[in-house]
């Protein structure tokens, strides 16, 4: 099985599988569609958490469980098929694509492969890392987690084959739209240096288009809503350390339960709301600039960008005057070495020119207004402008021009600590063309790329370009060249210097044209698999301790006897470590109110309106903090905080499962 699956990923990255192009012989209309979540949460305490690479930001504990949703299309013919996919995920790694391909291939043989699945991720900044098989991610991280890694890739994997058995016969549509008020350009000072010409054809520096894949039975049963637009993962803070989807993931959670999914039964077909990341690289769900917002309550920041994006979403689901989709289900896709790459002079905007070797510049270690862990480190660093012209790597410091070079990251050896071979890959259903981009693109790149793409396929018959961004592979940032001479974070975070978005768009343009004609030419040989180099540090529990003279879901600090709408009801356990029981789609916490003589669960720890925080007591005691935060239409009644979990015994590690309860309190006026 391993020499059947290195002989497809080679075949595939060489363009010998027939994952790209023509379109579907397929003589009937319509699709097949499914669609699926699935938990991919992961170790939610002793973890660094992904995006901000804060080196005191290890996760403790739970806002909202992780998930990973899936919409498979094929053709009416079930002959061709593509799976869309987006995780509540920091950035997607090649490593997590390639074991995802593998796993799916061994339960789907011959069905998925690198070409046909789109794996993106929304960009929180607030879930486990460690999942990634280059060191520099997993430095602030605490080395690769085994925990985080099979978390995400096993509920990836579970939600594409349920998408994949689930699949009916649909109608798809696609509408459009647009949202303002809720993203800010964090980097205006790089985006005024594009030309004034461009820049006058858009009202604003953001990109506030939505738009929207509708899927439905014939007779009209919603199946799945998935939509793309720009805005970062950053709603919570650098301070957070409780496990979140951020401002996408809850907007997903809202609009799912808007349509009755209840993820109880992960298995049972539900509705899936997919919130795809796109042209976010220099967007901010808040403004930055405002002291007020920037130092409001990250959960309320959170709560206002998600219903925001959640509403226009549904808007645009309500609306019957989208275009139904028709057409070949196809998808293309490649391998490309990025390092010192030519770049055509059509598309660098002169004579031609390379990339570079992959760098990381002064600018990208200074952080973001949406948060700064490294302040040494100046903004706006320009070699020879206002930081001296002196280097120990001249030939690569010309190449690389205004980029003040810190982290000559591609350089590294045996094993780069950031990738120079990245995917790259679009994939057609009808009229729609998804640009899988392996990076994150600020707004004008994001806007130059979906136009040369939408202008190359036009006549074939696409009508709209979705841009995926952080797919299939993390290649940190793209700007314009013209940004790029700022040096703001973006530019100091675009590894392959000033010509990258030229070389960019010159394969997508390509990948443009075979989809067109249905060819597929060679690329490079698909990266290695890393999994054996990985510095694994210990994040297993070893044993546990329950409280002096008491039992484990013993209660600490109790319920009071009455809450009010708009409280928060607290109560403190004791209890032992959440890693103990990674088991997914289940929940660390109940809230139950009485009715008809019996408990009954309202809420999991999947709701946005319930936390857990853990606290280490002593050796191995752990403290369990439950609050639940009473929405202002809580039904009046008795209720009562359950907590439940998973104890490891010292010396044996027998693991033995505990809960315990509040006492009953009310809910009333």
């Amino acid at each position: 099985m391993k020499k059947l699956l290195f002989f497809n990923v080679m075949a595939l990255s060489l363009g010998l599988l027939p994952t790209a192009g023509k379109a579907s012989p397929c003589n009937q209309s319509g699709y097949l569609v499914g669609a699926a979540a699935d938990d991919i949460t992961g170790p939610i305490v002793g973890v660094g958490m992904m995006g901000y690479a804060d080196l005191g930001q290890f996760d403790e504990g739970l806002h909202m469980r992780l998930r990973a949703r899936s919409l498979v299309v094929s053709d009416a013919c079930g002959q061709a098929t593509v799976a869309l996919v987006i995780d509540d995920i920091s950035m997607t790694f090649y490593s997590v694509k390639q074991a995802v391909v593998e796993r799916l291939d061994r339960q789907l043989p011959g069905v998925f492969n690198n070409g046909n699945v789109l794996l993106s991720a929304t960009h929180t900044h607030a879930g486990p890392g460690g999942y990634a098989h280059r060191l520099l991610y997993n430095i602030t991280t605490g080395g690769f987690s085994p925990e985080t890694f099979n978390a995400i890739v096993d509920g990836t994997v579970r939600s594409i084959v349920r998408a994949y058995k689930q699949r009916q016969s649909a109608q798809l549509s696609v509408v459009q739209g647009e949202l303002g008020g809720v993203q800010f350009n964090r980097s205006p000072e790089a985006y005024l240096n594009n030309p004034l010409e461009e820049r006058q054809r858009y009202a604003t520096d953001t990109d506030r288009g939505m738009l929207l894949l509708k899927a439905q039975t014939p007779d009209g049963v919603p199946i799945a809503a998935f939509n793309w637009f720009a805005v970062h993962g950053v709603s919570l803070p650098l301070t957070n350390k409780l496990v979140s989807g951020d401002n996408k993931g809850l907007a997903a959670y809202l609009f799912e339960r808007r349509m009755g999914a209840s993820y109880v039964d992960a298995n049972s077909p539900q509705f899936v709301a997919g919130f795809e990341q796109a042209n976010a690289g220099d967007i901010s769900p808040y403004d930055p600039d405002d002291k007020a917002a920037a130092s409001s309550d990250g959960f309320a920041r959170n709560q206002d960008s998600a219903e925001a994006q959640m509403v226009k979403a549904w808007d645009l689901f309500q609306r019957t005057d989208g275009l139904v989709l028709s057409g070949p289900v196809a998808a293309v896709h490649r391998f490309e070495d990025l390092a010192n790459k030519p770049v055509s002079e059509r598309f660098a905007g002169f004579a031609g020119g390379r990339t570079c070797n992959g760098v990381l510049g002064v600018s990208f270690a200074a952080g973001t207004k949406n948060g700064k862990p490294f302040p040494i480190f100046p903004d706006h660093a320009i070699y020879g402008k206002n930081w001296l012209p002196i280097t120990l790597m001249a030939a690569e410091q010309d190449c690389h021009k205004q980029k003040v070079l810190l982290l000559p990251t591609g350089f590294v050896r045996p094993t780069s600590w950031t990738a120079n071979t990245a995917p790259f890959q679009i994939v057609r259903i009808g009229e729609l063309a998804v640009i899988a981009t392996p990076f994150e693109i600020t707004t004008m790149a994001g806007r130059r790329l979906k136009q040369q793409v939408l202008q190359t396929l036009a006549n074939s018959g696409v009508k709209f370009v979705a841009l995926s961004g952080l797919a299939n592979e993390y290649l940190h940032y793209v700007t314009t060249a013209e940004e790029y001479a700022v040096q703001s974070y973006e530019g100091g975070a675009t590894l392959f210097g000033p010509l990258s978005l030229a070389a960019y768009t010159e394969i997508f343009d390509q990948l443009a044209v075979d989809l067109g004609t249905g060819r597929q030419r060679s690329g490079a040989v698909a990266p290695p698999d890393l999994s054996a180099e990985q510095v694994v540090l210990p994040h297993q529990v070893l044993f546990d301790l329950p409280p002096p003279g008491g039992n484990y879901g013993d209660v600490k600090v109790d319920a009071l006897e009455l809450y009010h709408r708009g409280d928060a009801a607290k109560v403190d356990f004791w209890g032992a470590h959440p890693n103990n029981n990674l088991a997914p789609n289940k929940s660390y916490l109940t809230v139950e109110q009485w009715l008809n003589q019996r408990w009954e669960v309202k809420l999991y720890d999947w709701d946005p309106e319930t936390t857990l925080h853990w606290q280490r007591v002593g050796l191995a005691g752990s403290l369990i903090s439950v609050v639940w935060h009473l929405a202002p239409d809580t039904e009046f009644g008795t209720y009562r905080i359950c907590h439940s979990g998973i104890a490891k015994t010292p010396l044996t590690g027998e693991a033995s499962p505990y809960r315990g309860c509040s006492k009953q309190f009310k809910v009333g006026v």
